[in-house]
């Protein structure tokens, strides 16, 4: 479909979900967050809810001004819709916008399941994007059920397991690792696809524990294991330094020293080396290891993007055939001029001249090739 006949069906499908809401609901939908934010790399970053009580101490939420309690999302799963599709960057479709629940709240809080349900049904019914939510808490099998129903199955599950030794001082308030175990296990049960999310990495915990974690997931069901890096804070590295870990091996792996880093800003702490062992050993295990994210989501709901192409995952929904002049075509029917155009491992780059929103030029080449894509403005 073309730029135009995509454009021209969003706003169809907009108009359908906006003539179910009151005109006051319409209004403060449009005026929420969700209409506005672009997306990340991992697709729109979706709050069932505010806040969390977890309190873990890896974690930067509170550093961005979240609290330490929880409060429902004020819109409805309607409301909610009608936000993303008045959202410029936001593509519906299987092929769209990908949507990622969890980012700054536990989604399955006992206060919030019922939220979270209400989105995945609306998300599913009015738009079929690629949802994913990432958790902590306990999946009982009643909604395990309800999440494999109201998704046919294809919802990405990622279920947070660090530790298993400094769980009760990392993650104080959080449910056990056992439970978490217990989650993978009944939503495999269900017909989805549970994978372990083994992040952040944590330098000198996560070495001597990835394996057993890996293995125990492996035994309830997770089909692999995404892990990821770790992002601290001076807060966070206190916090860490009081409950008894030992930060000077973070501190190595910082990207500045740390007398340099100032109150609340996050910073990224080296790990890619014990991602690589981690991958080593899931695939010795047979599982499924994914750099990323996304890609799981991509996995669950049957869809490859090129990276995964390039690893060898050929799925149903399989990426565009990446020909120049089509991305040249696509990017001259915005208004773009490009100045050059390179896909190499599995990666578009796209030079251009003259204003563009090239948040919204990466999101359509991405949603119209499936691979990750990086616009660079360029002097003529």
């Amino acid at each position: 479909m073309s730029i135009r006949g995509l454009l021209e069906e969003k706003i169809k499908l907009r108009d359908t979900v906006g003539f179910l809401l009151s005109e006051s609901e319409r209004v403060f939908a449009v005026r929420d967050f969700h209409a506005k934010r672009p997306p990340r790399p991992c697709g729109i970053t979706v709050h069932t809810a505010i806040g969390c009580i977890f309190q873990c101490k890896y974690c930067y939420i509170y550093d961005m001004g979240f609290k330490r309690e929880v409060k429902p999302y004020p819109l409805t799963g309607l409301q909610l819709v009608y936000a993303l599709l008045s959202n410029k960057y936001f593509i519906p479709g299987l092929r769209g916008t990908y949507l990622a629940i969890g980012s700054i709240s536990e989604p399955f809080h006992p206060l919030i399941v019922d939220k979270t349900l209400e989105y995945v049904e609306c998300f599913y019914r009015y738009l079929n994007n690629p949802v994913q939510f990432s958790t902590k808490a306990y999946i009982n099998k009643q909604v395990a059920v309800k999440l494999a129903n109201l998704s046919s199955k294809r919802i990405s599950p990622l279920v947070t397991i660090v530790t298993l030794s400094e769980s009760r001082n990392l993650e104080p308030y959080a449910p056990s690792p056992e439970k978490r175990f217990e989650s993978i296990r009944n939503m495999r049960e269900t017909g989805l696809k549970p994978f372990l999310f083994l992040r952040p990495i944590i330098p000198g915990l996560t070495e001597r524990e990835y394996k057993e974690i890996i293995d125990l997931a492996a035994e309830y069901g997770a089909i692999g294991v995404i892990a990821g890096g770790l992002r601290v804070t001076k807060r966070i590295l206190r916090e860490l330094r009081e409950i008894g870990v030992d930060t000077s091996i973070i501190h190595k792996r910082l990207e500045i020293p740390v007398e340099k880093m100032r109150e609340g800003v996050q910073y990224d702490v080296y790990t890619s080396d014990i991602k690589a062992e981690i991958s080593d050993y899931v695939r010795h295990k047979g599982l499924l290891f994914f750099p990323s994210a996304c890609m799981a989501n991509l996995y669950t709901h049957n869809i490859s993007c090129w990276k995964m192409r390039l690893m060898g995952i050929e799925l149903s929904e399989k990426p565009r055939e990446i020909k120049i002049e089509d991305v040249k075509s696509t990017i001259e029917d915005l208004g773009v001029r490009a100045q050059r155009i390179v896909f190499s491992s599995g990666e578009l780059k796209v030079y251009i001249t003259g204003k563009v929103d090239s948040k919204l030029l990466s999101e359509i080449l991405r949603s119209s090739f499936l691979t990750c894509t990086t616009i660079i403005s360029v002097k003529e």
